[in-house]
């Protein structure tokens, strides 16, 4: 029988077509050039048995550098000079006392004196006067200026370059302002549904900073978090929380897995189940505004559950790599977006860590086995984004390491108690007092676990120091893992 490969093949193409984006997007490399390239070494590869390997993860990255070079961001708007600017905002706006905050896509702008608009895709950060409001997809033309981020630390302004943003806009109420209208049916569809859980929470009992926790789990809106209570998640490095990424869309996975098993019992269960835990998630996905780093997520387990079917961790990180390869195909400049690599990075490390853990810790107790996956969970999912955390952020909650398992403990009955008090009766008034129930541990967790002194540390990692952390760890790991199917091998040997 012929052996089943030690490494996914499409892991590995993925790592090749990542690094052609990279030096893509840093390296001058003409296009033409890359596309002889990329021709030549995927013939290469069709024909030379011995190189096949080598000349074909060439040719991936050879496409990698071929999709960087040809993606289109249009126009960079200049900064610090008068623009018009036809805009659509992104996110909900978050209250920061004086002024509002939020982020908006230009789509086109000309200069003072110009009669020539120039098409663009790049973001901005949008600081709003507090008695003005502004809706997500609302379409609107401005008369302003572009400002440099460049007024925070060098680490925030090369993260918020890293998600496409240019700079920062400032609209007050003197500023010149037209309203184009709401565009984008799907979204706008999202958003109206996004304000009707928004409303149906804030119908309950629930109250302060419980509502504004489960208000922010269940639909992603944090309009209403008050500043000391995002600065404690912030420094128990559980900010994760706040803002619905794939954490929530994890929680959700298991949850509609284990809640939905019930389907197995059918003819055509298996089938059954994996089509409803999707259709699930993409509720979810739907109910909480349909952010980027929500469908990201959202593709990513739905691709799981696929994969899950064969009960296979080499099939479900080639199915992982795919979906990656295919994300980056449609928008080669996400490899440099945090979000996409703490997403990727957490799921992987799920496959590649966790599953194999987990089968041998695995008891006859569901029970025992929910808090044990729960915990193992949040402890991997910490350690493996901490490389990742620490160069973008440049510090690091050690307080997490100790403290998410139970942020994650915790998280699963407060997503799942956040959503039934969203769309079930509001005279079912336990469901709520639950839910706050929930969101105060929660709270009070996040808040002693920030006062401490080494609740987080300054740690500054450079991108190959990133790099070397991660394949250390994966060489441990496969060492260790080949160490144990030879004696395995030996033992039945014997």
């Amino acid at each position: 029988m012929k052996p089943r490969p030690s490494r996914p093949p499409m892991l590995i193409l993925l790592v090749a077509m990542t690094a052609g984006v990279v030096l893509g997007l840093w390296v001058d490399v003409p296009v033409w050039c890359a596309i002889v390239c990329l021709i030549a070494f995927y013939i290469v590869s069709l024909g030379h048995q011995r190189s096949a390997e080598l000349t074909l993860l060439v040719a991936f990255a050879m496409a990698g550098v071929v999709l960087a070079r040809t993606e289109q961001r249009g126009a960079q708007p200049t900064l610090n000079e008068p623009l018009t600017m036809m805009m659509t905002i992104d996110d909900n706006t978050i209250d920061r006392s004086a002024w509002q905050r939020s982020s908006a896509t230009l789509r086109a702008f000309r200069k003072e004196g110009d009669s020539v608009w120039h098409d663009t895709r790049w973001r901005v950060v949008v600081n709003l006067d507090s008695t003005m409001q502004l809706a997500p997809n609302q379409r609107i033309a401005i008369h302003a200026m572009v400002r440099p981020l460049a007024d925070s630390t060098n680490s925030y302004v090369r993260l918020m370059r890293s998600r496409g943003y240019v700079g920062r806009v400032s609209i007050h109420r003197s500023t010149p302002l037209a309203d184009l209208g709401v565009g984008g049916a799907l979204r706008t569809a999202s958003r109206k549904l996004q304000n009707w859980g928004v409303e149906r929470l804030q119908a309950t009992q629930l109250q302060g900073d419980q509502l504004a926790l489960c208000t922010a789990i269940a639909t992603g809106s944090r309009a209403t978090m008050s500043a000391p209570l995002r600065e404690a998640y912030t420094r128990s490095g559980s900010a994760h929380l706040l803002a619905v990424s794939g954490l929530h869309v994890a929680i959700i996975f298991v949850l509609a897995n284990f809640l939905l098993r019930w389907l197995t019992l059918f003819g055509r269960g298996i089938q059954m189940l994996n089509v409803a835990v999707i259709v699930v998630i993409w509720a979810y996905a739907a109910v909480t505004g349909l952010a980027v780093s929500v469908v990201r997520a959202a593709l990513m387990f739905s691709a799981l559950q696929i994969a899950m079917a064969s009960a296979s961790s080499y099939r479900s990180a080639n199915v992982l790599a795919t979906v990656a390869m295919v994300m980056i195909a449609v928008r080669p400049s996400v490899v440099l977006d945090v979000s996409f690599q703490l997403s990727t990075a957490a799921v992987a490390a799920i496959i590649y860590w966790v599953a194999p853990i987990y089968k041998q810790i695995y008891t006859r107790s569901h029970t025992l086995n929910t808090l044990l996956s729960t915990i193992l969970v949040g402890v991997v999912c910490t350690l493996a984004t901490a490389p990742l955390v620490a160069y973008w952020f440049g510090r690091v909650a050690v307080v997490g390491v100790v403290l998410n398992p139970l942020v994650v403990a915790l998280g699963y009955g407060l997503v799942t108690l956040s959503v039934a008090a969203m769309i079930l009766p509001s005279s079912w008034h336990w469901v709520a007092w639950a839910a706050g129930a929930f969101a105060e541990a929660e709270n009070r967790c996040v808040a002693i676990a920030s006062q401490l002194d080494w609740a987080s540390t300054e740690v500054r990692l450079d991108s190959w120091q990133v790099a070397a952390i991660y394949a250390v760890a994966v060489a441990i790991t496969e060492l260790i893992r080949r160490k144990t199917r030879k004696n395995r091998y030996l033992c039945n040997r014997l």
